[in-house]
């Protein structure tokens, strides 16, 4: 019964899909934390959300083939990569370490198992959202699809709290102040490092009721996962990209607001009183952590140690008050470094840069015409990227750059705190190496150079 529920709740993404591919990228949004549900196929294991993955990609490849369509996805596809040829070189890099790190990983069919996963899918994700998602009307539900995710995954944490439903014992807490959320996925750091960089991109997209009610219910139950590093990662991200818009003073103002409010109860306060001294069980972890990453670099600076290496090797380290061998090093760059080898953290490095060249680019020039139709990549019965200063994407402001309102440099600075996000939070943390949070970045890979195209 639970394969054949498998199988059908698949068949109707399927059937979705077919009907409009946006769709299926929308609904891989909304359903990423069906991560978690496994299955195999002829012995593979799978889940949900790469069931999904696939399933879309299989249907773009086949529309690929056929060519059939006026502007095909086929030139679209030559289109951006020729375009975008360093990207698409430090991507191959990027995969190329990744798939190296498999054969020097101590187990073989795991890694096989992560690079699948965390490289190979999340990189399709990637390339399907750029073919598929191509009129401001996609990517404006695209961004609605976000909100809700955010909506729903708060909604449903809230109400965790209030009666522990679903909640596992080990985060009720003993007193109510310490209870952490984990909502629909396994982890309170989970479900922060999932909600923060979508909370960060909303606080720069436009005013509008959905935007609101996410941002409403999400604060509070991100702040709820009580994660100290997403705190901090959340406010600093939002004042320093903040202070390039003309709203810097009320985002200060409200960032302000957010941080006496978490000083003003008691828990918080002495959470971050703790993490300030520096006497805290969470900084020795950390510490241990870096300090076993470092030595395994030392050992093993080219290659790594191969997917999940760490992990093994770990095991070999003193470990730190919780007790517990952890998978990576919790540092962006020590995880990919111990992971996938230099080559593998000189490629993410890189695609980094490329990335803030490009929302660099979309920040200081106007985006381009439309292009007459039959020679672009827009569908007759869809409105042109670009759009009108009717569409808003920041702070009730236009998309084009040469609007008033400057709407293509909001857009460049809501998707930059995502990114932003995503780093700085993982400074001391992994918002990579986990099926959803891949799927994130990569998606989030995407959007600058959606508009710019």
């Amino acid at each position: 019964m639970y394969e054949f529920t498998i199988a059908i709740s698949l068949l109707l993404f399927l059937l979705a899909s077919l009907y409009r591919r946006e769709w299926g990228v929308y609904l891989i949004i909304l359903l990423l934390p069906t991560y978690q549900i496994r299955f195999q196929v002829l012995g593979i294991p799978a889940t949900f959300l790469e069931g999904m993955i696939l399933l879309l990609a299989c249907l773009s490849l086949r529309a690929i083939l056929i060519n059939d369509e006026p502007i095909s996805l086929k030139n679209r596809l030559l289109h951006f990569i020729h375009n975008d040829k360093f990207t698409s070189v430090f991507i191959f890099l990027f995969l190329l370490a990744a798939g190296v790190s498999v054969f020097l990983a101590p187990d073989m069919t795991r890694a096989a198992g992560i690079f699948k996963a965390f490289f190979f899918e999340a990189i399709l994700f990637y390339f399907l959202v750029r073919l598929i998602i191509d009129s401001r009307e996609k990517l404006e539900k695209l961004f609605q699809s976000l909100a809700v995710l955010v909506l729903y995954l708060s909604i449903f944490g809230l109400y965790q709290f209030l009666t522990l439903s679903g909640l596992p014992h080990s985060w009720w807490g003993v007193e109510i102040a310490e209870r952490r959320i984990v909502s629909l996925v396994n982890h309170p750091n989970a479900l922060a490092l999932l909600l923060g960089p979508i909370l960060a991109m909303l606080a720069f997209l436009p005013k509008n009721k959905l935007k609101y009610a996410a941002i409403l219910f999400g604060l509070p139950a991100f702040y709820l996962t009580l994660s100290r590093a997403g705190w901090l990662a959340l406010v600093a991200v939002i004042v320093g990209i903040g202070l390039f818009t003309q709203y810097k003073k009320k985002i200060i103002i409200l960032a302000l607001c957010a941080v006496i409010a978490i000083l003003a109860i008691p828990y918080s306060r002495t959470k971050l009183a703790n993490l300030a001294s520096g006497h805290d069980p969470t900084q020795e972890n950390r510490y241990l952590l870096w300090s076993a990453g470092i030595d395994l670099i030392k050992k093993h600076p080219l290659a790594g140690v191969g997917l999940m290496g760490f992990r093994e090797h770990f095991k070999n380290y003193p470990i730190g008050p919780d007790r517990v061998i952890q998978n990576y090093p919790h540092n962006f760059f020590l995880n990919f470094w111990v992971e996938t080898g230099l080559l593998g953290l000189v490629s993410m490095i890189s695609l980094l840069m490329l990335f803030y060249r490009k929302i660099y680019q979309l920040y200081k020039s106007p985006l381009p015409n439309p292009p007459p139709q039959g020679e672009g990549n827009i569908k007759e019965n869809s409105s042109p990227l670009p759009g009108s200063s009717k569409t808003v994407l920041g702070f009730g402001v236009g998309l084009r750059g040469e609007d008033k309102g400057g709407g293509g440099k909001n857009y460049a600075l809501a998707v930059v705190a995502a990114m932003a996000m995503i780093v700085v939070h993982s400074l001391v943390d992994v918002s990579y190496f986990k099926n959803d949070l891949a799927v994130l970045f990569w998606l989030i890979y995407a959007l600058p150079f959606i508009v710019s195209v």
